[in-house]
């Protein structure tokens, strides 16, 4: 008598559904990671672009002297230099306020604002002092 080893011809449809399922939720997981990663470096873009618009117009106001920092306008939405004249600087509005802190000392705030992608309003503000005699450094804040 011939003993028949029996080997299956395929998969059952319980281990089919239960790799497809395993399967589903690894794809699921690694665009979620490829989104959030892709989330964090259009941020890190944003950043980059508005860190340097920040620094060229410090930049350009601590060329003034102190009789032509003081006849600028308190508070004004500016155009970003154009040196910075691609289409990627478009989405942000510049503006600069000048707060009088004494006679021989101002505080101005440069503010950046744009959209992320999402529609998500986003700002930053670089704030500096100017006196008399000279600029301090600035620092900037996330808004």
């Amino acid at each position: 008598m011939k003993v028949a080893n029996k080997k299956p011809n395929g998969y059952s449809l319980v281990e089919v559904i239960v790799a497809a399922g395993i399967f589903a939720l690894v794809i699921a997981g690694g665009i979620g990671g490829v989104r959030m990663g892709l989330h964090i470096v259009d941020n890190s873009r944003h950043y980059t672009r508005i860190s340097q618009i920040l620094q060229s117009e410090l930049e350009s106001l601590r060329a003034l002297s102190w009789d032509e920092l003081q006849a600028l306008p308190l508070k004004s939405e500016i155009a970003i230099d154009p040196k910075f004249s691609t289409a990627a600087y478009d989405a942000y509005t510049l503006q600069r306020s000048i707060v009088v802190e004494s006679v021989s000392l101002r505080r101005i705030e440069v503010l950046v604002q744009y959209h992320t992608r999402s529609g998500q309003a986003a700002a930053l503000k670089y704030i500096t002092f100017f006196s008399e005699g000279g600029v301090n450094d600035y620092y900037y804040r996330v808004i």
